[in-house]
């Protein structure tokens, strides 16, 4: 009797052990091991996200100290008025004090950046020293346009104003010229209408009853970005720059531009039926700010954002890997332990992790090239002490190389990276569907 059911307790036993062994409970064990694996590729995307914000940090304190992204805008004729009201209880007369303000008939700007890197540690920025010359005439100014009842005037009290984002920035004693006469600039903004900064000039003795032709020269310094408000009733803007990655940025892109290894050249113009705002108004009835043009001097897509794209495909590495080792257990009948499955997976996770740091040192394609390598030889050596069959390794090791083949030429996409993904992971289910037909799923007893 003890026999008895101490056979049928082997039996029970043995039946457990078959089934634990059994390759559909180790599928299910694989793919619940692939699943929490994805946690740490979460953590190597937030250590990305971290290394990304710290390169903003610096990138921001280096334009802080050389100058910001620059906007120009102006010059911009503004005369004080006084209009006399009537008080609301309708006794007496009350004074509104306002500020006209008149753009340019023409203008005509002509820019050179000239760009330099600087680095601070391991992180690189673009900036640039930019070379204006402004050029120009007012109409002679017509108040009659503005409609305002019973307004005086203070012609002898105008002022010009020129914006400029970035005070910081400026690196000449600029001078505006009108009709032949130097005006002296004054820093600031007399007042906030249409600029939060920027110089202004005193019209002085200047007969503004007539037109006025002006030039200005300035040079300032500035980060990634250079734009000016076409504010003329006829505006004609022309860049250049030995710059050979440039980005045309605001409400208008350049009719004419040429863009070589050795630089770029682009020229705009801009009328006053392109603009939401007229030639004069009073006071801050209109927002000139979105009607800009101009250029940013762009790096190459970084290799923290081409690491974060990588990290995102972590799965797709881990599950064929994954799937080829079950296909190998079988066909070899080589038990291939959970533990070893999760060394490979760490292992195909440190390659966006050397991606990353290395790729802070020597660019992101050589840092791939190395990481890819590294991961590839490890995974390959690992693979051959296990099942002690250099064809399998061999197996093995055309499947990481395919991977990260594929893998980097999606990364070098941009207007074709999904179309290019999509299709290859479709190739890549139909092989390893065909491959799935040459397996015995279930045992023939």
């Amino acid at each position: 009797m003890q026999s008895t059911f101490n056979n049928l307790k082997a039996m029970e036993t043995k039946q457990i052990q078959n089934f634990l062994n059994s390759y559909s409970v180790k599928m299910i064990v694989v793919m619940g091991l692939a699943i929490v694996l994805l946690i740490p590729s979460f953590f190597i995307q937030d250590l990305i996200r971290e290394r990304i914000g710290l390169s903003e940090q610096v990138k921001q304190e280096l334009y802080a100290q050389w100058g910001g992204k620059q906007v120009v805008a102006g010059p911009v004729l503004n005369v004080p008025f006084v209009v006399q009201e009537s008080n609301e209880n309708g006794q007496g007369v009350i004074d509104r004090k306002g500020i006209a303000h008149f753009l340019p008939e023409t203008l005509k700007t002509s820019g050179e950046l000239l760009p330099e890197k600087r680095k601070r540690g391991i992180y690189e920025v673009v900036v640039y020293e930019g070379r204006l010359s402004m050029k120009g005439s007012f109409a002679q100014p017509d108040a009659s346009q503005l409609e305002l009842q019973n307004a005086q005037y203070n012609w002898d009290a105008a002022y010009f104003t020129i914006g400029i984002s970035d005070m910081r920035g400026i690196k000449n004693l600029p001078e505006l010229i009108v009709n032949g006469q130097h005006c002296a600039v004054e820093p600031g903004v007399a007042d906030t209408d249409l600029f939060q900064s920027g110089i202004t000039i005193k019209a002085g003795k200047l007969d503004l009853k007539q037109s006025l032709n002006f030039e200005m020269e300035l040079v300032l310094n500035g980060s990634e970005d250079l734009s000016v408000e076409p504010l003329g009733k006829t505006s004609e803007v022309a860049m250049k720059s030995a710059w050979s990655q440039p980005s045309f940025t605001g409400a208008f892109l350049p009719e004419n531009r040429n863009v070589t290894a050795s630089g770029f050249t682009a020229d705009w113009r801009v009328t006053h039926l392109n603009r939401n705002f007229p030639q004069q108004w009073v006071g801050n009835k209109f927002n000139t700010h979105e009607a800009t043009l101009g250029v940013e001097l762009l790096i190459p897509v970084d290799h923290y954002q081409k690491s974060m794209r990588s990290a995102k495909y972590a799965i797709l590495f881990i599950a064929l890997n994954f799937i080829i080792f079950i296909f190998i257990e079988i066909k070899s009948r080589t038990r291939i332990h959970p533990f070893q499955y999760s060394l490979v997976a760490f292992a195909l996770l440190i390659f966006y992790a050397l991606l990353t740091s290395i790729g802070e040192h020597i660019g992101f394609n050589l840092a791939y090239l190395v990481s890819a390598l590294a991961v590839t030889v490890l995974i390959s050596w690992y693979v051959l002490s296990i099942l002690k069959d250099v064809k399998l390794m061999g197996w093995v090791t055309l499947l990481q190389v395919g991977l990260y083949l594929f893998l980097f030429t999606i990364l070098q996409l941009q207007d074709y990276a999904l179309l290019v993904g999509s299709i290859g992971l479709f190739v890549i289910l139909a092989i390893v569907m065909r491959a799935s037909q040459q397996i015995k799923w279930y045992s023939e007893n």
